[in-house]
């Protein structure tokens, strides 16, 4: 996500860059980790960065305060997140973290030559805003701004599969398909329209790579690369419980606990017009239906996307009748029957405050669980089970959602996640070289680690009984990556669930995996 700066803006921060490098061979720190990616494993990767056997005890954190500039283009805007920086006293060790959305993680990290890493200078010496539960801000040295500033990537923190994440940016930048949307119509590429907030002055530049053979935009050769299962999250449909003055509002504890696949799809598509269309309770007032949808390069909305409306049961998209070359399209600004409207937020935060705002009515949205992303709205909110299946607990008990002062371990038992029952979520990967540098491999590990003992953000991918189908996708065959010789390959979003040892019998009974099967 970037806010709308100028691209002479982004040349400039380019220079400063290059810069700045020129002035960097000094530094002798060595940099473990230097991320870029799904802001949703933001806070659980900082902890576990967090420690004198990890990256040190010294934590600097700040809102907007770093961008990933991609200098294959100076037309290729720079991408502004939040940052983490964690180091040692001795400033031997360091590592970063820049949360942007997981998909332009995947861009900035495939690029050729790779993106880096570009922090202003305005930033040395301030102090740190905390953004971190538990963790207490330092100031940023010059030491530890000079060891990363204008780094390359050495990993992005991906919400699916890279060959997903690829799908995804190609099928933003084709030409629009208003049949059966293939194409949705921001490019053409290699360097996109900007996909607009309807709510902020936020875009998303859909921007090509590759994940083989040559870069799109230089020509250069795509290294070879290697993606690390963490762990696996449930998206959470969510609804705004603050209207009270009607049946037909969702703050109808006894109407709205539930919503199925296809009832979602059609408000997802601005098909339904009504809350009570989601309900099966008789007699409801017809209260117009607000929703809240992500961008199409956003990871929760293309782990929805393909879970949900765009599985081969159902067969549409969350993108029914918007083109963006058309009013009300880009920004979206679509308006339901009923007069409710579909409209677009670009971050997991922007999300969550909108569906969390009163004045927007009875409006529904998704994203991703975390301890951190519904914090701010859990007296505004509730979310609802899917087909009857609670993503966060073994049965439903109110969709209220939890709060977590750390350590919390066991706030949430993800029953359905780990038996494969919840049908919207997907596992979280680090990519990497092809060889995982030890620092990215020590801090997964620490990570999956957090989320099992501290903060429940996610199911560690070993607690897993299950997993998703993979099929051949963006130039790669299908694996599922349990054989021994056949690592995982391929995309999954959407993919059909089966259990482990299903896969494995089936191998050891016909030398063939369960790849192929979607939902």
């Amino acid at each position: 996500m970037t806010t709308r700066i100028s691209k002479a803006a982004a040349t400039v921060a380019l220079a400063v860059m290059m810069f700045t490098g020129l002035n960097s061979y000094a530094v002798t720190t060595k940099i473990l980790f230097n991320g870029v990616g799904a802001s949703v494993l933001f806070n659980t990767f900082a902890l576990a960065a967090y420690s004198s056997s990890q990256c040190g005890t010294n934590i600097w954190t700040y809102k907007k305060g770093g961008n990933g500039i991609d200098g294959r283009s100076s037309q290729i805007p720079a991408e502004n997140g939040n940052i983490w920086i964690v180091w040692d006293t001795s400033l031997t060790t360091v590592c970063a973290y820049l949360s942007i959305d997981a998909t332009v993680g995947a861009q900035l990290f495939f690029a050729v030559p790779k993106a880096t890493l570009s922090i202003p200078s305005s930033e040395i010496g301030l102090a740190g805003q905390n953004l971190v539960p538990t963790l207490t801000d330092t100031t940023l040295p010059q030491a530890v701004y000079t060891a990363l500033n204008a780094k390359a990537f050495n990993a992005a923190v991906l919400d699916s599969r890279p060959e997903d994440a690829l799908f995804a940016e190609n099928r933003v930048l084709a030409a629009f398909d208003p049949a059966h949307y293939n194409g949705l119509g921001y490019g053409p590429g290699p360097i996109g329209t900007p996909i607009q907030s309807t709510f902020s002055s936020t875009d998303a530049t859909p921007v090509a790579f590759a994940i083989a053979g040559t870069d799109p935009i230089t020509g250069e050769t795509v290294p070879g690369w290697t993606a690390t299962d963490v762990g696996a999250d449930p998206e959470v449909i969510f609804v705004n419980t603050e209207n009270t003055g009607s049946n037909g509002d969702f703050s109808n504890t006894a109407a709205f606990q539930n919503v199925d696949r296809f009832p979602l799809t059609l408000a997802l598509n601005g098909t339904f017009g009504y809350t009570r269309d989601l309900s099966n309770v008789p007699g409801l007032d017809p209260e117009p239906l607000n929703v809240v949808l992500r961008e199409p390069l956003a990871g929760a909305f293309n782990t929805l996307e393909f879970s949900v409306p765009r599985s081969v049961e159902i067969g549409s998209t969350q993108e029914l009748g918007v083109n963006p070359a058309q009013s009300g399209g880009n920004p979206l600004d679509i308006t339901n029957p009923g007069g409710g409207w579909r409209k677009r937020a670009l971050s997991s935060s922007e999300a969550v405050s909108e569906v969390g705002n009163s004045a927007n009515g009875n409006v529904l949205g998704y994203t991703y669980w975390s301890t951190g992303n519904f914090a701010s709205v859990v007296n505004s909110t509730r979310y609802l089970t899917v087909d009857g299946i609670d993503p966060l607990y073994a049965s439903y008990a109110g969709g209220f959602f939890p709060t977590c002062t750390a350590p919390c371990p066991g706030l949430v038992s993800f029953t359905n996640i780990i038996n494969g029952s919840y049908p919207i979520w997907s596992v979280y990967r680090v990519a990497t070289a092809h060889t995982v540098p030890a620092g990215v491999a020590l801090l997964i590990q620490a990570a999956q680690t957090q989320a099992a003992t501290t903060i429940p953000d996610f199911v560690p991918f070993n607690q897993l009984a299950v997993f998703r189908s993979h099929y051949g996708l963006s130039g790669k065959v299908a694996a599922n990556g349990f054989i021994t010789g056949k690592p995982e390959s391929g995309g999954d979003l959407g993919g059909a669930v089966f259990p482990i040892q299903a896969d494995l019998d089936f191998y050891a009974d016909t030398a063939k995996e369960l790849v192929g099967y979607r939902q």
